[in-house]
């Protein structure tokens, strides 16, 4: 490894081009093996002495990357070299700065910072692409978060004219049923939803079509039309691997609990406990809590409820913390 080390900082050194052919390399693998580029990148010794130009496409690949792995943008320090280098001048370099700035932001919880350089970006973009579309589909996400169910809509749906007739169309569509559901017009969310779940059923995108069962579950679950609901999260849990299932098994657990299948409820309820977040908890415990008193099971009923108000109270403070950044931000 440390010979690669070596040879790749010899690499570089030769080099004289504007952007480098090993970081160029690294950029081709993005969209299909993310993992092999984050690992590529993190092998190159002493970025620190890369050219202004290549240290700036390294920050904004490096960043590309972990967003695109999955790991936290908990720093804006190394997305912040590429936004000065790329400036405000129009040109993709310049958008993607941008919109991983926003990323970190999104990432660190604070919203409004966010949409403001995610709206940086559209504007930097030099014309309509994919990644035009992915801005306004994640800018719509933050435009929901702020219960901004109007201009979220609007923003799904310039994505959706960008990506129409195309596989990415699906995530708009999804965006825009979720919208409709919201603002509690569900023939238009049914209608978008079955729209998205035709197209990943077309490609055969098995991640998306358990996502979508679990949509329409949540739509009929709603309705209070639970067996219709029944019927879509069973579909989606027995698509979703064991991970993906977690949220979905809660929604089965609801449902169970009611069409007054207790045993069902209890064991849905149980089921993945220990990989939900605290809100995920606190449904839990209260649902064990509900089918607890159902069957007359006093003890444990109380055990349940006193660990549901030590989470709810855990949800509170927290609730209130990002309600006075959220603040701060404004």
């Amino acid at each position: 490894s440390i010979f690669i080390g070596l040879l790749l900082l010899f690499l570089f050194s030769c080099t004289s081009q504007k952007e480098n052919k090993l970081l160029l390399h690294a950029d081709s693998l993005m969209a299909e093996y993310p993992d092999s580029a984050l690992i590529f990148l993190e092998s190159i010794p002493f970025p620190q002495k890369l050219s202004c130009a290549d240290r700036a496409l390294y920050a904004l690949l490096l960043t590309q990357a972990r967003y695109k792995n999955y790991i936290t943008l908990d720093d804006d320090s190394l997305i912040k070299v590429a936004v000065d280098y790329y400036g405000k001048k129009k040109s993709l370099r310049a958008a993607q700065a941008h919109y991983y700035w926003g990323a970190a932001y999104r990432d660190m919880g604070r919203i409004p910072f966010a949409v403001d350089k995610y709206l940086d970006a559209i504007q930097l973009m030099p014309g309509e692409n994919e990644f035009l579309a992915m801005i306004y589909d994640n800018l719509a996400e933050c435009y929901e978060e702020e219960d901004l169910d109007d201009v979220a809509m609007e923003a799904y749906r310039k994505a959706y004219q960008i990506l129409k007739g195309g596989v990415e169309q699906i995530y708009p569509l999804r965006g825009m049923a979720r919208v409709f559901l919201l603002q509690n017009e569900k023939d238009s969310a049914l209608y978008y939803y079955q729209q998205a779940l035709d197209c990943a059923v077309a490609v055969q995108d098995s991640a998306l079509i358990g996502a979508l069962y679990h949509d329409f579950a949540m739509l009929y679950d709603e309705q209070k039309d639970y067996i219709l609901a029944d019927k879509y999260v069973s579909k989606a849990i027995m698509i979703m691997g064991q991970d993906e299932a977690a949220n979905a098994c809660l929604l089965k657990a609801k449902i169970m609990l009611n069409l007054d299948k207790l045993d069902s409820a209890s064991y849905f309820f149980n089921k993945n406990v220990d990989q939900l977040g605290v809100n995920g908890k606190v449904v839990c415990y209260n649902g064990m809590y509900q089918v607890a008193k159902k069957k007359g099971e006093w003890e444990t009923a109380v055990k349940n409820i006193d660990m549901y108000k030590i989470l709810y109270d855990s949800i509170q403070i927290m609730a209130d913390n990002e309600e006075l950044n959220r603040l701060m931000d404004k």
